[in-house]
């Protein structure tokens, strides 16, 4: 369980204020999420997924073929963790709701074995993080 106190949230064991800048794409940069609604079905399954593990998504953004989100995560729950949850699990998701990925992915996987992750810090502000996620959108 997790509870807030301000930007500092706590476990039983642990204080702390971890965010971090993840991105992963489609796998063969296939451009499968087109529209607005699947985006936004993307986006509810990786945020139920993440609450479900006591991993927080506060900006998130799914385009055509990636994904980039501001995540947060007590420190017993590592980054490579973080993002081996969310792709392992949306992607058994992903294939019982939408039964025509079957057609670009016949080997089980959705998303690139690799993955792009940055710690907010110093000079590189969540706010700033946040405001890039939103940029990325392709609706401008």
């Amino acid at each position: 369980m997790i509870t807030y106190m301000g930007d500092i949230r706590k476990t039983s064991h642990a204080r702390y204020s971890l965010w971090y800048h993840l991105v992963w794409g489609t796998k063969y940069r296939k451009k499968i999420w087109k529209d607005k609604d699947t985006k936004n079905r993307v986006k509810e399954i990786l945020r139920a997924t993440a609450l479900h593990h006591d991993i927080e998504i506060e900006e998130i953004e799914v385009l055509s073929d990636h994904v980039h989100m501001m995540a947060s995560a007590p420190p017993r729950i590592a980054p490579s963790r973080i993002v081996q949850i969310l792709k392992s699990i949306s992607t058994k998701l992903l294939f019982e709701e939408f039964p025509w990925l079957k057609q670009y992915y016949w080997g089980g996987e959705i998303w690139v074995r690799g993955y792009f992750a940055r710690s907010v810090g110093e000079g590189l502000t969540k706010a700033k993080i946040d405001r890039y996620i939103k940029e990325q959108s392709e609706e401008r």
